[in-house]
């Protein structure tokens, strides 16, 4: 039996088809979807830290570094995808993005659920994974990590010259 078929089967069995029924729910389903992507990325990168530590090919004093780098960009992907997902999805934003982008579809209320619900879902995925994923995340996560690689440094002990001093100074 080929694998398409066994998927197919699985997909139309009488669990799965009642357990969508029960899903009817639009913003459920794209905030399930959204958790469901942030836990995998959390455990990928859990998995990429262990591995990390436990690979004797990268020399000590890059194991940290890069241990601390995956931590930060695990912790910062969770909160950053959840709570622009969560802002995302927001019914009020996208109701305001719907009215907006299907106003040929009002007069049909059934299409116009169908495509607000979809496009709900969608681009949710898109902003939470493309902006915050891929553009927020490693730009917060490398200013993290800067911070803890550099929060014993020594304070720069120079006093900061005053009015008086730069206005006395020659160019």
């Amino acid at each position: 039996m080929k694998i398409s078929k066994i998927l197919s089967k699985a997909a139309n069995s009488n669990f799965m088809v009642s357990h969508i029924e029960k899903c009817k729910d639009p913003k459920f389903l794209t905030r399930t979807l959204l958790l469901t992507s942030v836990a995998k990325d959390v455990f990928a990168y859990g998995l990429r830290v262990h591995n990390t530590l436990n690979n004797d090919k990268i020399p000590e004093d890059k194991k940290r570094f890069s241990a601390d780098m995956d931590t930060a960009s695990g912790i910062t992907t969770a909160i950053v995808q959840i709570g622009t997902g969560f802002l995302i999805s927001n019914e009020k934003l996208q109701n305001s993005v719907a009215d907006k982008l299907f106003k040929t579809l009002k007069n049909n209320p059934k299409q116009f659920a169908a495509a607000k619900a979809s496009f709900s879902a969608i681009s949710t995925m898109v902003i939470a994974t493309l902006l915050a994923k891929r553009i927020l995340t490693p730009f917060i996560a490398t200013k993290i990590v800067y911070m803890q690689e550099h929060k014993n440094d020594p304070v720069n002990s120079a006093p900061a010259a005053n009015s008086e001093t730069r206005l006395n100074t020659k160019v």
